[in-house]
This record gives structure tokens, C-alpha cells and sequence, in this order.
């Protein structure tokens, strides 16, 4: 079974099929609840107060790992934060994540 994450705080997905998540914890909780990680992502960076998806990303990292560390299994993604700064380090961390298994 796969499923398409949406995580932000705030926002709608504009196109259906999303489980949506409101903060890095909610995500991580849903991806342990499945006992998969989604096969694709729609990512905001900043959650509200001190909350960001880069919480998400390293917990994400290490369910991976846990979970066998497949390579198939890395997800897809696309941002739409309208943070500049948090949008680099979100690609920056997934291409890195990607690079590691070449």
C-alpha cells in the first residue's frame, strides 16, 4: 500500500489523495502507525512556533533505516514552503539522503 503525505500547518492540498499532517510529529506518527513511509511527499517547512519538517526528515531518516533501509523506499517530493532558506535545506537534506545510496 502506498500513500502521499501533505505536511503543513496551515494549508490545503490542491490536489486529493493527501493525508494530511499538521506538525513533524503527527507526520512520524502516521508513517509508525502504517509501518511504511509515504511514496511521495508535499513538504512546507515551517510548522508553527519552533516545529519544522526538518524534524520530520531526520525522524523519516531514521524510521527508514529501521525499517530496512531499501532504496526503493526513499520517498519523492516535491516543497511548496514559501520559505526560501527552509526550501535549500529540504533539498539539500533529501538529495544528500539520495546521493548516500549511489
Amino acid at each position: 500500500m502506498t500513500w502521499k503525505l501533505f505536511l503543513d500547518d496551515v494549508r490545503e492540498p490542491t490536489i486529493p489523495g493527501y493525508t494530511i499532517a499538521r506538525s513533524s510529529a503527527m507526520a512520524v506518527v502516521l508513517c509508525v502507525q502504517r509501518e511504511e513511509l509515504p511514496s511521495f511527499m508535499s513538504l512546507d517547512h515551517d510548522l508553527g512556533e519552533s516545529d519544522t519538517t526538518m524534524i520530520f526528515l531526520k525522524e523519516l531518516y531514521y524510521l527508514w533505516e529501521k525499517m530496512g533501509s531499501d532504496s526503493t523506499k526513499v520517498p519523492l517530493y516535491v516543497v511548496h514552503s514559501a520559505n526560501p532558506v527552509g526550501t535549500k535545506n529540504i533539498i539539500a537534506y533529501m538529495e544528500s539522503w539520495r546521493k548516500s545510496l549511489q
